[in-house]
């Protein structure tokens, strides 16, 4: 019997199905780094020998990227596998290809030394090892693609002065604001040096360096300057479950209304601890995004608990937007009570 004459009982298939979409997972996200994905998603096609001489890439690897992906129908092959072209699932997986990469590229080392985690006795130190510049790379597109565009439709609804954004990375939604809003004064505050002189670089390409300010500051500890007397609007996002556990959350909420004296609007966007799930109900970054922060030993609050936190810190929400992807998510005005 041949490979393609093979039928496997159902019980197999779901192994085969994990085995493979396990490495198509790590497929796709070196595909998106090497810019494989990028050059589908212009052309739709690609010529494995051509890519790998332009790109200096190993073709052989490039073309088991391709098999890879293939499996789960994000691109096919023809016979010879000389050429990819995209099929049925290449736009979803294109969409997401920022959800693979922070699973294995930005947490790959966690998951793959998992055993180890489970034992308390090697829990200890810097026992969590994740690669920082990939999960921003990650989290910048996942915010871009899942966050603001449910965010510009909820700004268009508030009067907008000086706006400050807490954990503002590389600037890109300062870049955004300033683009959507030109009236905009924009406070950028991140507590590594690095994303500081990144975000100033490019607000300054961007060409909104007259109207940006950058400062290093830590959301957890930060006090009083002068540069935050004015600011009417602040906006943290993918950074609130950091503050958690509950008391730790609502005093960092509360000391805000003091760091921000003229605050009138706190924009906070995040992702939630799933509830009601069972077995494979679980939808995209859900299963990953919890079992990362329960390795990590860092609560991740409900919905519900984010809403009874936000009440006790002294802050009304007046807008909520829940987001389909990621599941669980949410954007939340809220004001003084």
């Amino acid at each position: 019997m041949t490979t393609s004459q093979q039928r496997l009982p159902e019980g197999a298939r779901y192994c085969a199905d994990t085995f493979n979409g396990a490495i198509a997972s790590a497929a796709l996200s070196a595909a998106w780094e090497i810019g494989l994905l990028d050059e589908l998603d212009q052309k739709r096609r690609v010529d494995i020998v051509d890519f790998a001489e332009r790109r200096d890439a190993h073709p052989h690897t490039v073309r088991a990227i391709l098999v890879a992906l293939s499996s789960r129908r994000i691109v096919t092959l023809d016979a010879e596998r000389r050429v990819a072209e995209t099929d049925i699932g290449f736009d979803d997986a294109f969409r997401a290809r920022a959800f693979f990469y922070w699973l294995t590229r930005g947490c790959g080392e966690l998951l793959t030394t998992l055993p180890v985690k489970v034992v308390n006795s090697l829990r200890q130190g810097g026992f969590v090892r994740r690669d920082a510049r990939a999960l921003s790379v990650a989290c910048r597109n996942i915010t871009q693609t899942y966050f603001d565009p449910p965010l510009c439709d909820m700004l268009e609804k508030l009067e907008l002065g000086t706006v400050a954004d807490l954990g503002c990375g590389g600037g890109e939604r300062l870049r955004m604001l300033a683009a959507l809003r030109p009236e905009l004064r924009l406070i950028g505050v991140d507590r590594s040096a690095s994303a500081i002189s990144l975000a100033r670089e490019a607000v300054r390409e961007a060409g909104f360096a007259d109207r940006v300010t950058l400062l290093q500051d830590d959301l957890v500890t930060m006090g009083p300057r002068p540069e935050y007397g004015q600011v009417d609007t602040v906006t943290c996002f993918l950074m609130g479950h950091d503050l958690w556990p509950r008391q730790n959350c609502v005093r960092t909420l509360r000391r805000l209304r003091t760091v921000f004296p003229s605050v009138r609007n706190l924009i906070l966007g995040d992702t939630c601890r799933s509830t009601g799930l069972d077995g494979p109900e679980h939808p995209m970054f859900t299963l990953g995004f919890e079992t990362v922060h329960s390795v990590m030993g860092q609560l991740v609050p409900t919905i519900d608990e984010w809403s009874t936190a936000i009440e006790e810190s002294g802050w009304r929400i007046v807008d909520r937007r829940l987001l389909d992807v990621p599941a669980f998510s949410f954007i939340d005005v809220l004001t003084p009570a």
